[in-house]
């Protein structure tokens, strides 16, 4: 026999033997295993993001106590002395009644000033009335009547928090209020004024529906915004009934989420790459994204979907990297049932974390399938303890689906029912089921404005724009400064992040393709993660913004993390890559900070930091490329 005959017929034994010995892999650890140096890391990292975020949160100064007026009420307003006024700000609630001020004194000939309270104008500092530039004749008071604007109870009231009258140098000027005993407290909380237009004093975008259904579901008010599901706004509430109703309290809780965020995906970093290093990269890229700042600081819901989906696939990329044959069956429904727990969590709060757990059934599928396969190599390949480990695959499915039913959909479904507590308890008296107040047709209502929505918006952008970051949404402008400058804040991502992350998820696919690198379980993951929290997205036909890629940026992240990872591994790149990477989107931190904080510039800095052709931040017309240039070198 020759000697390529012998050593083919070797080949085929030792691969035979390969086959019956290697089917199945070894038991995954489930011990995190963090070290000195990762806790290190974590509380540090975690540390200095909190203060971060916290600093310049809110104020929690705010009027508590409320003149809320019926149709013809009256009341008083006299100065200390004949006063020049310049500014008139008023602190209104959710009311949307009229109010008319008639200047009162002395040879006064100033025209009434009449204001209709607006949802829009609600637990902020409105200014009503402004003549700074203008002499004004000095003034004794107001009188102060209530009108009815028709319509329902609703219309006919005013609430009024406080009201505040400001010299030309926006200091306040005393006076006193005569009238029923609830009118006086409409000045009674005069060390609460916002002086100067600032998000630290009220609310602002959305913080107009969230916020302030939060606070009615906390006092049993029938909730005006319910166009997503309700646990989001309940969670703003606890911030409310701890801190009270100020800016600080219906933004705590997305703050401290946001926070959480960070040593969770620390944790999800340190499993999937196994090192200290990686892990803390990616923790620290994503702490410092911009989208992740700006919208964990403001008191909308899109935080709660999110951090609900890292929790999601932190836990269902447990289970996948578990095998029941090995690691066995209870072991494998523990990390399975979290991601189910926190999907129900999720789809509470936000529509989102539905598409994210489509995401999570395509994960548990291949687990299955894989399953199968090892199950049918070992009946037939296997070593004797192997089939005997495989023979019971289909009960291990049943007892898992069974458990998926009780934890993807009759646990989610109580949780999702009971969300809508506050809807039964308030004074509409909603019902679970019925064509009328009840949690049913708004259901429907949500389903409705969801898919039917038409209308425009000047800051939508198209889903292919997102990962460039080609149209930041405006969320607030200050034009009154104590600085002269102004404050401004607009949601968008980190270029130094989003961009690199658009070419490092591209180039990732590209090595995996051409064979330069292993498809991990993490890798799969991520890419599902992108699949079902992006692609939804372009089937979308209302208007959509960029804080709809929000959570598309962790998997994104993932992968670019992973690629450099790879790079560094093979060679391609030095260890220091890293670090300048991270170096760079600290710097943009710090450069645009004022833009996603409401930090007071002058205006010719937030206009140097207008790059993108569709990005402005003072809400008017994008610069031009001569502008942007003019902006940038001309001072």
């Amino acid at each position: 026999m020759s000697t390529s005959k012998i050593n083919k017929k070797t080949e085929k034994r030792s691969n035979e033997t390969a086959e019956q010995t290697a089917v199945l892999p070894k038991p995954y650890d489930r011990k995190l295993r963090l070290t000195k140096r990762d806790r290190l890391y974590l509380i540090i990292l975690t540390a200095i993001y909190t203060v971060v975020a916290l600093f310049n949160l809110g104020s929690l100064l705010s009027p508590e106590t409320a003149w809320k007026a019926e149709d013809g009420e009256t009341a008083m307003i006299v100065f200390d002395e004949p006063a020049n006024v310049a500014y008139i700000k008023v602190h209104c609630g959710i009311y949307t009644g009229k109010m008319e001020l008639t200047p009162i004194g002395t040879n006064v000939s100033s025209a009434p000033i009449e204001y209709q309270e607006k949802d829009v104008n609600m637990f902020r500092w409105h200014t009503i009335y402004s003549s700074a530039d203008e002499k004004n004749d000095p003034v004794d008071g107001y009188s102060v009547v209530i009108s009815s604007t028709g319509g329902s109870a609703y219309n006919r009231k005013f609430w009024l928090n406080e009201i505040a009258f400001l010299d030309a140098d926006c200091n306040p000027i005393p006076f006193t209020v005569s009238g029923n005993e609830a009118a006086i407290s409409i000045g009674d909380e005069q060390n609460t004024i916002g002086r100067y237009d600032s998000p630290l004093y009220g609310m602002y975008f959305d913080e107009l529906y969230h916020a302030r259904t939060a606070y009615e579901h906390l006092n049993g008010i029938a909730p005006y915004e319910n166009s997503h599901p309700p646990l989001g706004k309940i969670i703003i509430s606890l911030g409310i009934a701890i801190f009270g109703m100020n800016p600080f309290g219906w933004r705590i809780m997305g703050a401290l989420f946001g926070a959480a965020m960070v040593p969770i995906m620390y944790c999800f970093g340190k499993r999937l790459f196994g090192k200290s290093d990686f892990a803390l990269l990616l923790a620290s890229v994503f702490a410092f994204d911009f989208m992740h700042f700006t919208q964990t600081r403001i008191a909308t819901i899109d935080v709660y979907g999110v951090f609900f989906i890292i929790l999601m696939f932190y836990y269902m990329y447990q289970y996948y990297c578990m095998n029941f044959f090995v690691d066995g069956l209870k072991n494998t429904l523990k990390p399975l049932g979290l991601a189910g727990l926190f999907f129900g969590l999720g789809a509470a709060s936000k529509w989102i974390c539905i598409y994210a757990g489509g995401g999570l059934a395509v994960i548990l599928a291949i687990s299955l399938v894989q399953r199968y396969i090892e199950y049918k190599k070992c009946q037939k390949h296997g070593t004797e303890e192997e089939k005997q480990l495989t023979a019971k695959y289909w009960p291990a499915v049943i007892k898992t689906l069974l458990w998926c039913c009780v934890f993807y959909i009759a646990i989610p479904v109580a949780i999702y029912i009971a969300s809508y507590l506050p809807y039964y308890l308030s004074e509409a008296k909603y019902s679970v089921f019925g064509s009328e107040n009840s949690m049913w047709s708004t259901q429907q209502f949500m389903l409705r404005y969801h898919s039917q929505l038409t209308a425009e918006h000047p800051y939508q952008s198209d889903w292919w724009e997102w990962p460039l970051v080609m149209r930041p949404v405006w969320y607030y402008i200050g034009r009154q400064t104590a600085s002269g400058g102004q404050s401004t804040i607009s949601v968008f991502g980190n270029p130094a992040v989003w961009c690199v992350c658009a070419v490092g998820t591209v180039w990732l696919i590209i090595r995996l393709l051409r064979g330069k690198m292993k498809n991990e379980k993490g890798i799969t993951v991520a890419f599902i993660g992108i699949l079902c929290n992006y692609v939804p997205w372009m089937f979308v036909t209302r208007s959509v913004y960029i804080y709809h890629y929000f959570a598309t940026v962790v998997f994104v992240l993932i992968c670019t993390v992973y690629l450099f990872k790879n790079l560094e591994e093979s060679g391609v790149f030095g260890k220091n890559i890293k670090w300048i990477w991270l170096g760079v989107v600290l710097l943009f931190f710090v450069v645009f900070y004022p833009v996603i904080a409401g930090a007071e510039v002058p205006v010719s800095y937030i206009k140097a930091l207008e790059w993108g052709r569709r990005w402005t931040f003072l809400g008017e017309t994008p610069l031009t490329l001569e502008q942007l240039f003019g902006a940038i070198f001309g001072g």
